[in-house]
């Protein structure tokens, strides 16, 4: 077979090889110098660009911290100018006049309404001012620049708002912004023993608070105070639905406890910053929106260069991808392919048919079925020789159990005919008959029907019983659906003898239980005995005996049975597997069960296919 093999695997002939892999490599390296080429010239345009954009965002950075500075030095002077309400005490003193008599109502308002005018309709950094005592807080003294309506307008959304803050015990200054519009909230308290008698509200001049500041047209900016719901916006834009996602991500980023910290976010179309800091009496939050093609736009022509390299370089890499295709994936897989259908147990599986495209791959292709070939010669061989020695053991092993049977049976009819001379010697050489014939086996069967081994059971109990009579009681119980199932020859009865001599022969009566059932995948034969309890140091030494050790059995009384249930064992285990066997162990204080455990259905090729990778195993 190994001559036939190396016959057909042949080297072609030296022109008929095809081009060498390791030439056409060599090739690719010469013609692929434009790709370190153009990767050279990406990376230096990536860090163009990477350069652009860190100076850009770094004036955007600059812009936004600038834009928060200016911003917070316009509120921070119309909240000390707010402030200065209470140090000058006009108001309060013409409260503490009106509140113990000395003053009209008329008058007082005459007096708050002159300090406001003063103070802030004066004043054109202000829209609005209003005043309202704590206790009367329906009761405004109002002064404005716009149109008597206005006060509806601060009634309807601004009124409410400086209620809660009334209503709170405090002294700061509150930022707040209602309806797109800018107000300073604060209690005023007296300053001698510290009580709140009125809340001052200031509209600040968004025109004016926006004058001085240079603002890039590419971007478009906003702030938040104290809450990211509200906002003021420089550019009507900033409000457009194009950019509310952008916008709902820079407020989701916004909170009071962040300070000096600038957050990006980038959307496909823009980008924006928010920075965030605390001062003494508010919250700043400036957003920042700038539209990518406007603020990037020195990147287009990098990225048209761009662009026409990569069409450049798309040829070569298509090249590249249709070479290791056609000369190593195709002929790999090809070779991975066979090998699947080797370990499938396609032995002696050869790749034939096109020819590799290169010398590299054609030796291994020829070496590949070299090795499928011997291995399965090897296979073959040594499989056939497993056989032989598993059933050479087999045969050897069924020879050592029918000898010590059959002495014993011998014995017990002599002793029998020298008793009396009656039916029941003619019985038990009909049953020994039974015994004798099954156990030689003349048609060198290795598996027989159940019904066959019961059959055989039910002699060895008849006889058996003779010996014993009313000290032996037998019980049975059958699955009948397993009557046809092929098992072992001879294992039953050695195990049946072993619960005889060491259950029922060591008491005065006894009883044996035979029980044949499925469970799961499996059929169990389980034989159970009365008799001595057996201890662990007998439960030691029947797994040695099952196990085969060496000085497991000793001499004398017993040696006999002790080799049938280890060879019953042993034949189970030869021809299904180790996973199953004998087992013999006490079920309670006076029981002893002895289970073999077997195979509902055998599978036919296991041992075949362990061999098959074994020898692969060992090839490699």
């Amino acid at each position: 077979m190994k001559r036939n093999a190396n016959i057909f695997f042949r080297f072609k002939d030296k022109k008929d090889k095809p081009i060498s892999l390791r030439r056409r490599l060599l090739f690719l390296i010469v013609i692929a110098w434009i790709v370190p080429v153009c990767i050279i010239f990406i990376f230096i345009s990536m860090s163009y660009r990477n350069n652009i954009i860190d100076k850009t965002e770094t004036l955007m950075e600059e812009s936004l911290k600038n834009f928060t500075s200016f911003h917070a030095q316009k509120l921070d002077e119309a909240i000390t100018i707010s402030k200065k309400t209470s140090y000058e005490l006009v108001i309060e003193k013409a409260w503490r006049k009106f509140h113990v008599g000395n003053m009209t109502k008329a008058e007082f308002y005459k007096e708050v309404i002159s300090n406001l005018k003063s103070k802030y309709y004066n004043d054109n950094r202000f829209v609005m001012s209003a005043f309202y005592l704590s206790d009367e807080p329906e009761r405004l003294y109002y002064t404005s620049r716009k149109p008597k309506s206005y006060i509806d307008t601060y009634y309807e959304k601004v009124h409410k708002v400086a209620n809660e803050i009334t209503e709170q015990e405090t002294t700061d200054a509150h930022v707040k912004i209602v309806d797109g519009k800018i107000y300073i909230i604060r209690n005023l308290y007296t300053t001698t023993n510290y009580t709140k008698f009125g809340t001052l509200v200031v509209e600040l001049n968004k025109s004016k608070l926006f004058d001085g500041l240079a603002l890039n047209t590419d971007y478009e900016l906003g702030f938040f105070i104290d809450d990211s719901e509200s906002m003021i916006v420089y550019d009507s834009t900033l409000s457009e639905e194009s950019r509310t996602s952008i916008v709902d991500k820079l407020r989701s980023q916004y909170s009071r406890t962040i300070n000096r910290e600038i957050m990006k976010v980038d959307g496909s179309i823009f980008t924006g910053l928010i920075y965030q800091q605390k001062f003494d009496d508010y919250h700043f939050g400036a957003i920042l929106v700038a539209d990518k093609s406007k603020i990037y736009n020195e990147l287009t022509t990098l990225i048209y260069i761009i662009m026409i390299i990569i069409l450049i370089v798309i040829p070569v890499f298509i090249y590249m991808l249709y070479f290791i295709a056609k000369h190593i994936t195709a002929p790999m897989g090809r070779m991975m392919k066979a090998s699947k259908e080797v370990e499938k147990g396609k032995i002696g599986m050869q790749i034939i048919g096109e020819e590799m495209p290169n010398a590299e791959f054609s030796y291994l292709m020829d070496s590949f079925n070299r090795m499928s070939a011997e291995v399965k010669y090897l296979f073959d061989y040594a499989y056939n020789e497993k056989l032989a020695r598993k059933e050479a053991k087999i045969i050897a092993l069924q020879s050592q159990i029918n000898p010590h049977f059959l002495n014993n049976t011998l014995e017990m009819m002599n002793w029998q005919a020298r008793m009396a001379g009656d039916v029941a010697v003619s019985k038990m050489i009909e049953a020994l008959g039974t015994l004798l014939d099954y156990s030689m086996d003349r048609n060198n069967k290795k598996l027989i029907n159940l019904s066959e081994e019961l059959r055989c059971a039910d002699a060895y109990f008849y006889i058996i019983s003779m010996r014993f009579g009313q000290r032996l009681r037998v019980e049975k119980e059958v699955d009948p659906d397993l009557l046809q199932l092929q098992v072992p020859q001879l294992i039953l009865q050695p195990i049946l003898e072993n619960a005889v001599v060491h259950g029922v022969e060591v008491v005065k009566t006894g009883t044996i239980r035979l029980k044949v059932y499925k469970e799961e995948d499996n059929v169990i034969l389980q034989v159970t005995n009365t008799g001595k309890a057996m201890t662990s140091e007998d439960v030691t030494r029947v797994q040695r005996i099952l196990n085969g050790e060496k000085d497991s059995i000793a001499n004398g009384k017993g040696k006999h049975v002790s080799l049938g249930i280890r060879n019953v064992n042993e034949r189970i285990k030869l021809i299904y597997g180790e996973d199953y066997g004998l087992t013999i162990l006490p079920v309670d204080d006076e029981e002893t069960a002895s289970t073999i455990t077997i195979p509902y259905e055998m599978v036919d090729d296991t041992e075949k296919r362990n061999l098959l990778k074994s020898l692969l195993d060992k090839s490699e």
